[in-house]
């Protein structure tokens, strides 16, 4: 480094990094049609200027002592503009947003004097930083003339902080004006960094040539033509209605072909209302690792398709993921949403939403003038329906964003257009449901099934819990009836081995018995002669019943559902459902009904649900300045869970390259990415258990097997994470039934089960 230079990276000049962030962000928001205000390019322009202070230059050239760079910034920043929105999405670019009351008091108890005097007059008009004033607009001869006279600044915190937000601009607003400011500078920042080139966007291009030549691939298919004519009236009426951005729904019965029909609704939107891109949302990893699938074939060689969980991965240029270009390393690690389709979980869709975290909100700019199809929004936990239903009213007034809300069942999350001409039934009564008010054990309901419901024909029994799962399964064993299971205690590697294996004993026109817990409820293309449901939330029975007969090629199957307790008396649905939702669904069940009396009882069924329902905090923080709050999806609770890996080859240098630290001069991007990729590949080996039962699977394994010649049993690599393995698997873990808890292992032991 060169005396009078500044950097904001190592081979990064300060005045380079600062005008290319600001203009990398306002080639973003062109792109998106977002607009940005003076102040907030001023805002982007100043995010790091505070770096060339001599503190941090000597930690960037010698990794001595810190210095927090990024108030000092904010602080020129809201003396400049005035406008604490801007100040605030610099003073935590590398963190995570704040509350605006702390916001407020984080500025009013800012030491003026000593950090105005003492840290931001030590900040070096240094060489080259001629160009970043031209850009300001503000010639000086010290950054501190930035910033107001000491006797004014307690009257200007006074003006511009405690009387925030300006008169007319409701809360939610600036959040969102705040959120979108904050995810341009985040990733600017970020990409400048990494990658340090402009950020090229692939434009949507669709072909609806595609679209016929997929439906055409599956007209041997039972009730293709009924589809066919399904897909051909919802797409004329969406032709007819969507004419601008806003909010769209789809009530289409479970197996009528949504994923195709959604894809075309999109395509066809936009196209008419020239969108930046598709965005697919789905409840579940499985459902977008299926749905990728399809937007691939329709989008092949004419727009990049981005499948997107926490399990995938990108492959380099030469379909090497060890091998990535730094562009690719960026967009792997931060799981950015550059290209035009992207299909994604709830999950990650929530976080781009709601996350204060400054790498969660990267993508939210990609939302403006998109398409987004939100795929089983019912999913989303009954509290937060009014909160997130606003929020897409917000979005798509603020964004001009397109939300189409697709579901069988299909809750008042936001009021849209209903997309379907009328209301669709299968041409033939594919199910009928039976429900036994008996709250009854596993073995008692397992020996009230008629033999002729289990033997000689496929049956799907869907229990609320890991342990009731395989205490069927277990019985069923017993009973010799061979069997397959599922849940969320298998790994998703083993998952897709026994939904293969089903498949193609399907195919093969053997019957199948699946003993699963909710894991099947959604988007897995089964097809059973019997359903059993435990009691649960109404809108799931019906998602399962979907597999009862799923494509009305036999007779009407039967959909029993009842209610079991566990040994103590206790309701295993009690164990993992709101208990608003268990008393809504008794109030409306019936004791038998068929699938066209569905629609009737899940609005009826909503209605009571939100009737019932206490609001969830979420818009109320959003609309009162509670920015740095997070209503997470699956809740906040403590669960008490560990994650156990069954041992695969490669995982010992997995689990070291995790724990492994950068060494001097070594890419630290590239380390954290291989991370990333580690991290992935474990994933897929691992599944998420009580910790208990690991801690006392220790306790019965430690001391006679642990050490053996064939590597550990079982041990804690570092807290709260074990790894299983040599004859672990097998007796603590099983390829056919997951995770064994220690109670239940003695019995399978016994019965040579596992």
């Amino acid at each position: 480094m060169s005396p009078g230079e500044a950097y904001s990276h190592k081979g990064k000049r300060l005045e380079q990094h600062l005008l290319e962030t600001a203009e990398l962000a306002l080639s973003i928001a062109a792109h998106f049609g977002l607009r940005v205000s003076a102040q907030e390019r001023l805002s982007l322009l100043l995010h790091d200027l505070a770096k060339a202070h001599p503190l941090f230059q000597r930690h960037l050239l010698q990794h001595e002592g810190r210095f927090g760079h990024a108030a000092p910034s904010a602080a020129l920043v809201l003396g400049l503009t005035g406008d604490l929105l801007c100040a605030e999405a610099v003073r935590r670019h590398h963190s995570y947003l704040d509350n605006l009351e702390e916001a407020k008091k984080f500025w009013s108890c800012w030491d003026y004097r000593e950090n105005a005097g003492g840290v931001i007059c030590r900040i070096p008009v240094w060489q080259g930083a001629e160009t970043v004033m031209e850009a300001l607009g503000h010639r000086v001869e010290n950054w501190g003339e930035l910033l107001p006279d000491p006797a004014d600044w307690d009257e200007f915190i006074f003006d511009q902080v405690e009387l925030y937000p300006p008169e007319g601009e409701r809360l939610e607003v600036a959040w969102l004006r705040l959120r979108m400011l904050y995810s341009l500078l985040v990733t600017a920042d970020r990409y400048d960094a990494a990658v340090g080139r402009e950020l090229e966007y692939h434009p949507l291009r669709v072909a609806s040539e595609r679209v016929e030549e997929y439906a055409a691939s599956l007209r041997g298919k039972p009730l293709a033509e009924w589809r066919q004519q399904v897909r051909q009236e919802v797409v004329r009426r969406a032709g007819e209605v969507i004419a601008k951005p806003g909010i769209y729904t789809l009530t289409l019965p479970t197996g009528a072909g949504k994923t195709l029909i959604g894809l075309e609704l999109a395509m066809q939107a936009a196209e008419r209302l020239a969108a930046t891109g598709i965005i697919y949302v789905l409840p579940f990893i499985s459902l977008v690792e299926q749905n990728a699938d399809v937007a691939r074939v329709l989008f092949k060689d004419i727009s990049p398709v981005r499948e997107d969980h926490y399990l995938s991965e990108i492959s380099g240029e030469q379909g090497d993921p060890e091998n990535l270009s730094p562009r690719e390393r960026f967009l792997s690690f931060f799981r950015y949403w550059q290209e035009p389709v992207v299909v994604t979980t709830m999950a990650k869709f929530w976080e781009v939403l709601f996350s204060p975290k400054g790498n969660d909100t990267m993508s939210l700019h990609r939302l403006s003038r998109a398409v987004v199809i939100l795929d089983e929004p019912q999913a989303i936990p009954s509290g937060y329906w009014q909160g997130f239903g606003k929020t897409l009213n917000l979005l798509a007034e603020k964004l001009n964003t397109t939300f189409i809300l697709m579901t069988a069942t299909q809750p008042e999350i936001a009021r849209g257009v209903e997309l379907a001409p009328r209301a669709y039934f299968f041409p033939v009564i594919r199910h009928r449901f039976k429900w036994k008010r008996d709250r009854l054990t596993v073995p008692e309901l397992l020996a009230s099934l008629e033999s002729s419901e289990l033997h000689g024909r496929s049956a799907l029994l869907v229990f609320n819990t890991h342990r009731s799962a395989l205490l069927a399964y277990m019985e069923l064993q017993r009973c010799g009836v061979a069997s397959y299971f599922l849940s969320g205690w298998v790994t998703p590697v083993d998952r897709r081995s026994i939904l293969q294996q089903i498949r193609e004993d399907e195919d093969a026109g053997k019957p199948v018995r699946l003993v699963s817990t909710q894991v099947v409820e959604a988007g897995v293309d089964l097809d059973f002669q019997f359903v059993f449901r435990d009691m649960g939330p109404l809108d799931s029975i019906i998602q399962v019943a979907g597999r009862c007969n799923r494509h009305g090629k036999r007779e009407p199957g039967e959909v029993l559902i009842c209610e079991l307790c566990d040994e103590n008396g206790r309701s295993y649905a009690g164990y993992v459902y709101d208990s608003t939702l268990l008393v809504a669904t008794k109030a409306i069940l019936r004791e038998s009904f068929d699938e066209r009396d569905c629609p009737e009882l899940i609005a009826a069924y909503y209605r009571k649900v939100q009737e019932i329902t206490a609001e969830n905090r979420l818009w109320e923080d959003i609309s009162s300045g509670r920015w740095g709050e997070f209503h997470d999806l699956i809740g906040k609770e403590e669960r008490g869970e560990a994650t156990l890996v069954v041992a695969y080859e490669g995982v010992d240098g997995d689990l070291d390259l995790l724990t492994r630290q950068a060494a001097p001069g070594e890419d630290a991007m590239r380390l954290l990415e291989q991370k990333r990729m580690a991290n992935r590949r474990i994933g897929l080996h691992a599944v998420s258990v009580p910790a208990k039962m690991l801690e006392e699977w220790l306790l019965r394994v430690g001391g006679t097997v642990y050490g053996a010649e064939n590597g550990d049993v079982l041990r804690e690599v570092f807290p709260g994470f074990y790894l299983v393995r040599g004859e672990g698997i097998g007796r603590i873990y099983s390829r056919q039934t997951g995770f064994i808890p220690p109670d239940l292992a003695a019995v399978g032991d016994a019965n040579h089960e596992w």
